[in-house]
């Protein structure tokens, strides 16, 4: 695969990007270009028991757990876009001006059509319109991302950029990030064998989950399993003892990994379904 062809995804906080950590790990091994776009460090998160972070220092810390995931999946280019986790609606954090959801869309859209601009992906990928679960930092990426998709192709759009010395640039292919029900069908099957109550947290995970006809594209990663593991150990501070990864069997949680969902919302080479490679249909 040549070195030419260049990926990237858009996001929103530290860790967002475990969605798609063995398909970075995947194409960066094959000599891709890969660039992670996060617009703030996640200090809204949660702290797991154990860790060293306080609310004062969580940003400062996810930045450095960030730093930790992405080198160990090959991600070559990493952008912070400065802004604050904006912690869900409703929260004090939502109203903090320096936020996400504060900030202005075509602001932020024109930083992500800059970085489109300067690192030239042939893929794109980012959050669903309801952004997996309706946090409006994730809402806010998948608008200033799809626009970015659009904008960055067209001349008329921040023309500063040109005058700076950087050209238009057309994306072939943007995916919007889908988990279908059926990961969670195994581990629903193993709480019903043992005898167990459905938690709330698990049907909360199946309600918002896709279903199978919209999934599009199935990344083939268990040789990276190990790999994502890893990855995701380095977000230690949102590690706690109550998050999905925490409460899945190992066994179920192994097998969930191996493969990554997406669904192909905008294309320049045509539509495509049942794929296995984001890089299918480009030359």
């Amino acid at each position: 695969m040549s070195d030419q062809l260049s990926l990237m995804a858009v996001y929103a906080h530290p860790d967002d990007e475990q969605g798609v950590s063995g398909s970075f790990a995947k194409y960066a091994r094959r000599g891709v270009n890969t660039t992670l776009i996060c617009a703030t460090r996640g200090e809204a998160g949660e702290i797991a028991p154990g860790t060293n972070a306080t609310p004062e220092t969580l940003g400062l810390v996810r930045e450095g757990e960030l730093r930790c995931a992405v080198a160990k999946i090959g991600v070559r280019h990493l952008h912070l876009l400065d802004y604050r986790d904006s912690g869900m609606v409703g929260t004090p954090d939502n109203q903090d001006p320096r936020c996400l959801h504060q900030a202005d869309l075509m602001q932020v859209t024109e930083q992500v059509t800059r970085i489109v601009r300067e690192r030239k992906p042939h893929v794109m990928i980012t959050f669903d319109a309801w952004g997996g679960y309706g946090h409006p930092d994730h809402i806010q990426m998948h608008q200033a991302a799809l626009m970015a998709f659009w904008l960055a192709a067209d001349a008329r759009a921040f023309p500063e950029h040109l005058a700076q010395g950087l050209e238009v640039w057309a994306p072939s292919k943007l995916y919007f990030n889908a988990w279908p029900r059926s990961r969670f069908q195994r581990y629903v099957e193993h709480l019903q064998a043992e005898g167990q109550e459905l938690p709330e947290w698990i049907l909360n995970f199946a309600r918002r989950a896709q279903p199978e006809e919209v999934i599009t594209t199935r990344i083939d990663v268990h040789e990276f399993v190990n790999l994502k593991i890893e990855s995701l150990l380095c977000h230690a501070t949102q590690l706690g003892p109550n998050t999905f990864f925490r409460r899945v069997p190992e066994h179920l949680w192994r097998d969930m990994l191996k493969t990554e969902t997406l669904m192909l919302a905008e294309s320049r080479t045509g539509r495509a379904s049942d794929e296995t490679d984001v890089f299918e249909g480009i030359t």
